[in-house]
């Protein structure tokens, strides 16, 4: 279990990981702004408005399809900055001086 541990550890840790999932947080934002815009196109206009609010017509699956990107994007968004935070907190813990000085005291 401990070797486990350490893996993930030394997995998260790394440099490469943070900006693989700020790319990927980055795509998944730009998707979801472009399937946002089309699902704004695909929304019907006029008495077809009107009908869906009734319920009397279905929604364009695009329009069902976008909360669930925009969540995704944001959870991926939140994770990278998650992770870029904890890199860089290990970071300064890493620089913190280990003894105080003489006038310190």
């Amino acid at each position: 279990m401990s070797d486990l541990h350490t893996i993930v550890v030394k997995t998260i840790g790394s440099k490469n990981v943070h900006r693989s999932v700020g790319a990927i947080a980055g795509l998944a934002s730009a998707l979801s702004v472009i399937v946002g815009t089309l699902a704004g196109y695909a929304t019907p206009r006029g008495w077809g408005r009107v009908t869906m609010a009734l319920h009397i017509t279905k929604k364009p699956f695009i329009v069902k399809l976008v909360p669930l990107l925009t969540g995704a994007s944001v959870a991926i968004a939140t994770a990278a900055g998650l992770l870029g935070f904890y890199l860089w907190l290990a970071d300064r813990q890493g620089e913190a001086p280990d003894h105080k000085s003489e006038g310190d005291l």
